[in-house]
């Protein structure tokens, strides 16, 4: 065990004096996490810029606008009183939505005849466009109601019988899990993650091949410590650091960016503590063997974006090409965030993610059994053909 700590805490020495790794270990995570929560602070999409062209200009269609004008989800945008302006507003980006209320719009109301308001939205960007289209169709549904009712007590209905014909059928909508349809919730904790995986994998990957940079990976194969304390020595203080960074941002997204969550704490601390173990220790089996560390910085970015778009958490997994499907299930980050949102914001047991710890545990041990069995001969072997003088193992 004293081998195992001498080489650890050689190994702190040198992320506190390596600028760049110091950097990966300590600072990074943070940073990014702080700048993803700047972005998804408030999580749910309000003050959408909108515009409205009223040609009709009766009394009805200015209570209409009035309508959106009250809603907290639209800024009304002053000044566009015709389609074209609408128009150039739109493309320059300042509109992101607009309202064309037709000529006739009040004399087909009078007359009881269908009319319709042109609603037109920025589709270049999803999230607007699927926030205008659900508020708008949320202000017209409630004018049409008014209207309605103010139709029926003008034929002399009484305020009891307007309700009967109102209600005859109600829709009540219950939204489970992410009631507030927040963005934060959806999406910002799949980021944490997958900078703790990529942070985690790239300080823990430099490992070895600094060593190997500058020759002093020689004195671990030629020393007497069997390859499994190097190997436990070298990742410890990085799974520590991971798993301390994996805690603090969830404290960090918890209370500045107001992400909810809920699960069994011991479950979230299950899942992360198998998670750095298998992130660490995959780090430190593509250290041992990879070339250089330019090598291990360019695979490890070149796979981050593909692992975090095929593990089904920003586009449901049922509709990704089975390929790809099966390539990610292959992929530790996705059991890793799958589990984590059914646990975190389903509120899920371990009766339902059973499965998502079971893998997690095989591939734990998988990686610790690759990362701590490399043969320290075949390295020295290998070594040799590349240096001009020899290196015998000690016995």
């Amino acid at each position: 065990m004293k081998q195992i700590i001498k080489i650890a805490y050689y190994e702190v020495l040198h992320i506190l004096k390596d600028p760049i790794l110091f950097l990966l270990v300590f600072i990074a995570p943070v940073a990014y996490t702080a700048i993803f929560g700047a972005v998804y602070f408030s999580g749910v999409l309000t003050d959408i810029p909108l515009a409205i062209v009223n040609r009709d200009n009766s009394e009805i269609s200015r209570e209409l606008a009035a309508a959106y004008r009250n809603d907290p989800n639209f800024k009304i945008i002053e000044g566009i009183d015709s389609y074209e302006e609408l128009k150039e507003g739109m493309r320059t980006g300042k509109i992101r939505a607009g309202i064309v209320i037709p000529e006739d719009f009040s004399k087909k109301l009078s007359r009881n005849q269908q009319t319709e308001i042109l609603t037109v939205y920025d589709g270049s960007n999803l999230i607007w466009g699927y926030n205008i289209r659900k508020n708008s169709l949320e202000v017209i549904n409630e004018f049409n109601i008014d209207h309605t009712a103010a139709f029926l007590m003008g034929s002399g209905l009484n305020k009891h019988e307007i309700q009967n014909v109102m209600n005859t059928i109600d829709c009540n909508k219950a939204v489970w899990y992410n009631p507030t349809f927040s963005y934060a919730n959806f999406l910002f904790m799949g980021l944490v993650i997958m900078i703790i995986h990529q942070l985690g994998l790239l300080s823990v990957g430099l490992t070895v091949t600094r060593e190997k940079e500058r020759n002093s990976w020689l004195q671990y194969l030629a020393a007497t410590i069997p390859a499994w304390k190097i190997g436990m020595g070298k990742c410890m203080p990085y799974f520590i650091m991971s798993f301390c960074n994996y805690v603090f941002l969830l404290w960090i997204a918890n209370c500045f960016v107001q992400v909810k969550f809920q699960g069994s704490v011991l479950l979230i601390i299950l899942l992360g503590l198998l998670f750095g173990i298998i992130i660490t220790f995959t780090g430190f089996f593509i250290s041992v063997h990879a070339p250089d560390s330019l090598q291990v910085t360019r695979y490890i970015m070149l796979l981050s974006v593909p692992f975090f778009l095929i593990s089904g958490y920003t586009w449901p997994a049922t509709h990704i090409p089975g390929f790809l499907n099966g390539i990610a299930r292959f992929l530790p980050s996705t059991w890793m965030l799958e589990g984590f949102r059914m646990l975190t914001v389903k509120n899920l047991g371990i009766e339902e993610i059973y499965l998502t710890v079971l893998v997690l545990s095989i591939m734990a041990v998988l990686s610790m059994g690759l990362a701590l069995t490399f043969k320290k001969k075949q390295k020295i072997l290998a070594m040799n053909n590349e240096l001009p003088f020899k290196i015998e193992p000690l016995r």
